[in-house]
């Protein structure tokens, strides 16, 4: 061979292979949705393989929106295989692959009923879920809340934090918003822990975290929102469940029912605890700055709890397109303390004088929520319109005797019922426009919160009404709002929506005490923005802001003063201004291999920031130096932090959950004079973890362990209590798993547990040491019973979603913890 011709030979076939080597791969991309929801199938399998070698296999999992794409695919002809428990499987067969896009469109996959009908539980759902807009707890995997309520739930989520009165944080923040089934409730007005504690662990089904709510959500909860999803069943069918736990510190039952026939179905459910009489001290002392003693009280008080929380709710299917549902619910909550108080008051000339009470106090709230809404949709199964109405009703009751046996003062009766009444309109649509999503929606919230107190004074049995400490305060709050939002995506891997809420609230207050009447207007234009990147087929980063407003509810503006306790008193103020805060945050998250990875950077500044405020009133009892805790706007906070989270599998059964938030508080413009706080413009850091294991030691059989650990909280005048925990527990599954039984302990080697809080001035710092037992064992159990009806249809979520004012934290201070 001539070399001409051997270098052309050359020449062609690497020019030949070239070609080869490059020639176009094939991809598959669709989106996977259930045939009668229409919503996409999280975590369904698709399976590829080709015809001339079913051995190689390869596949993928779709998103939480049901999409799914596998690249890097030679062309030619497969069997594709679209599969999800509890579904019939959708079978491309001898299916050509193309160079480039091979869209398969939208796979409808409808239910299996003989699957259904023939086992109990089809499949399960990882405990944390990390979707695009949020992250979901599902309580219903846990073992060791089981036997408890929603606090104990709450402190194993992500992100979350709970204190010892039941607060509850965000990343640090207190003021988030509480949803129930994407509803509000009238019991969260009064006090958040107090409410929580009625609700049973055993009802709740999952927790979802939103950290950047659209324009959609009322703009309240500066760092979020927190949506409580109960248990039932969306399919058709009679069954239910019974629950419950015994236990040496509390107790609790709950049961549920769920009837569907055709267009008809009925939702109830019932539950209640009960704490069994616990004695709580406190150890309350006041410093001058120089470090002499002020006064000192100690006090042991004999506490009692209880609540309970019912529910029932009708959807009717009018048409295949007109949907109507009402839900009507009511809760209560009572405890009860009855204790000695025993005050020392240290004099100038080195003498003191003493103080000694006995007092029986009732705190108590009972309301009720009723919600009704329409939803009309359209041939796109994306499009609808809802118009919902909502009646809330909550009370709030603090009945009070106190006797003083030494000190010479009066003896007294006080009562107070707060009444916070909630009227509703709102009205949503949504208008798909091709590959983007229009929203919109109008809304007008109208409340009328009363507050009545009655304080009597005597001696010897023989009482009389203090003219001027009773009254009867009446204060209005309504907001009219609109929302526009707009979604769309972008070079197939970029999602964006951003939207903008405008607020107009009304306020208008009765004169009372030393507070003038008032009347105020104000609007606010609050924008939100989220954009949001895909990083293969399961991680994804996104970048957030919004403004947020935070209202205070009638926990915060009750004036009433409660004076049970002769040294330490609180009182609300009436004339608090709303906050305002601004929100940006780039978070990351990935899911690999059963590995679920979350972390985020956030940044908050917020205007007007509400905060306890402690101060010296020598006033109303002359002689005596009193300490009152009020409330008031302090000034500007500005925090920054990150929280990670992973959750992984290092052996075959056994998984390991952690999560560690960081962050910061700075007050900044306090109005107050300099003598109020020497913490002022102080940068101080604080963090919240969690470290959380299972094992599954058979299939029916499986343990758990939760450590938990939090920092102080700071405040502008000095810090609430940290708090730690252990628990462990154990659960066994019978009778084909319809039903369990379990053994819970916490704190197994410490029967009491400390708390401490501090108050920092120029002039005077003072301490309050809590002890509660905190040590408990409890066996829980747990029953399903019978049979679904897979001709039911799924209902979305819709309706009320009041969010906008700010909820009240528990009281400090002498009352810390009695309701744990």
């Amino acid at each position: 061979m001539k070399l001409k011709q051997f270098i052309t030979l050359i020449l062609f076939t690497t020019l030949t292979h070239s070609v080869w080597a490059q020639s176009p791969k094939a991809i598959i991309k669709g989106t996977v949705v259930d045939s009668i929801s229409k919503e996409g199938i999280y975590y369904s399998t698709i399976s590829v393989h080709p015809i001339t070698d079913a051995k190689k296999l390869t596949g993928t999992i779709a998103d939480e929106k049901g999409k799914f794409s596998l690249e890097n695919l030679e062309p030619g002809t497969y069997n594709i295989t679209i599969d999800f428990i509890g579904y019939i499987p959708k079978v491309f067969s001898n299916y050509t692959l193309k160079p480039g896009d091979n869209n398969l469109g939208t796979i409808l996959m409808s239910i299996n009923t003989n699957v259904l009908d023939e086992i109990v539980i089809t499949g399960e759902r990882p405990i944390i879920e990390n979707k695009i807009d949020r992250l979901v707890f599902n309580a219903e995997r846990d073992v060791t809340s089981a036997g408890g309520n929603a606090t104990d739930v709450l402190r194993k989520v992500p992100m979350l934090s709970v204190d010892i009165d039941g607060n509850v944080s965000m990343r640090g923040d207190q003021n988030v918003r509480i949803l129930i089934n994407g509803k509000p409730s009238g019991m969260m007005a009064n006090n958040v822990g107090d409410a929580l504690k009625t609700i049973p662990a055993d009802q709740i089904k999952s927790v979802e975290v939103i950290t950047s709510p659209s324009a959609k959500y009322d703009a309240e909860g500066t760092s979020g929102i927190i949506n409580i999803i109960t248990k039932k069943k969306d399919i058709g069918g009679v069954n239910g469940s019974i629950s419950g736990g015994l236990g040496t510190r509390h107790n609790n039952g709950n049961a549920n029912f769920n009837a569907r026939k055709g267009k008809f179905s009925v939702v109830a459910n019932v539950g209640g605890n009960y704490m069994w009489p616990q004695t709580v001290t406190n150890d309350f002392e006041q410093f001058t700055i120089g470090g002499d003693p002020v006064l000192r009280q100690f006090s042991d008080q004999k506490t009692t709890r209880s609540g309970l929380r019912g529910s029932i709710g009708i959807d009717y299917d009018l048409t295949d397109k007109d949907l109507f549902t009402t839900t009507f619910s009511v809760n209560g909550f009572e405890m009860n303390m009855d204790g000695n108080t025993n005050s020392t008051f240290f004099l100038p000339n080195n003498s003191n004088s003493s103080l000694l009470s006995n007092r029986d106090q009732k705190t108590a709230s009972d309301g009720f929520d009723w919600s009704a809404d329409y939803t009309r949709k359209f041939a796109n199964p994306k499009q609808e319109l809802t118009l919902s109405g909502q009646f809330s009703r909550s009370n709030s009751i603090t009945d009070y005797k106190t006797i003083y046996e030494t000190g010479g003062r009066l003896d007294e009766i006080g009562e107070n019922k707060g009444i916070n009444d909630e009227f509703t309109l709102q009205a949503d649509y949504v208008q798909p426009l091709g590959s983007t999503t229009l929203e919109m929606g109008v809304k007008t919230i109208l409340r009328d919160i009363t507050s009545s107190s009655l304080i009597q004074e005597g001696t010897d049995g023989s009482f009389h009404i203090s003219d001027d400490r009773s009254y009867d305060f009446n204060y209005n709050q309504d907001v009219v709002a609109g929302y526009l939002s707009y979604g769309f995506e972008f070079a197939e891997k970029y999602e964006v929506k951003a939207g903008v809420r405008m607020e107009h609230t009304k306020l208008n207050g009765d004169a009372i005490g030393g507070f003038e009447a008032f009347k105020n207007d104000y609007t606010n234009i609050l924008p939100t923005a989220v954009i949001s990147k895909k990083l293969g087929r399961m991680s994804s980063l996104k970048l957030s802001y919004n403004q947020r407003i935070q209202r205070p509810s009638l926990f915060y503006l009750n004036p009433f003063r409660n004076t049970a306790d002769p040294i330490v008193q609180r009182q609300g103020n009436p004339e608090l201004k709303p906050e305002l805060s601004h929100n940006v945050e780039l978070g990351y998250s990935t899911f690999k291999k059963g590995t679920v990875f979350n972390a985020s950077v956030f940044y908050r500044r917020t205007n007007d920031v509400i905060e306890s405020l402690n101060q010296i009133d020598s006033l109303s009892t002359p002689g005596q130096q009193i300490s009152l805790t009020t409330f008031d706007n302090i000034g500007t906070n500005e925090s920054f932090g990150t929280n990670l989270f992973l959750s992984f599998s290092p052996i075959r059964n056994l998984t390991l959950r952690s999560n560690i938030s960081l962050f910061t508080y700075e007050a900044k413009g306090n109005p107050f004079n300099e003598e109020m706080s020497t913490q002022v413009d102080k940068l101080h850091f604080m963090y919240r973890a969690f470290v959380n294991g299972s094992y599954k030691i058979s299939n029916d059989l499986i343990a758990e362990t939760f450590v938990m650990l939090n920092s102080p909280r700071r405040t502008f005048q000095g810090t609430s209590p940290s708090m730690s925990m252990w628990t462990v527990g154990v659960k066994k599954e019978l009778w084909d798993k319809t039903a369990s039984i379990g053994l819970n302990i916490t704190n197994p080697f410490w029967e009491n547990t400390h708390f401490k809080s501090e108050v920092f001035t120029p002039d005077y710092t003072q301490t309050n040491n809590m002890t509660l037992p905190f040590r408990s064992f409890g066996l829980t159990f747990s029953y399903n019973f019978g049979k679904v009806d897979t001709k039911g249809k799924a209902k979305k979520e819709r309706g009320i979603k009041n969010d906008d004012q700010k909820q009240g934290e528990s009281n400090q201070g002498i009352q810390m913890g009695n309701g744990m």
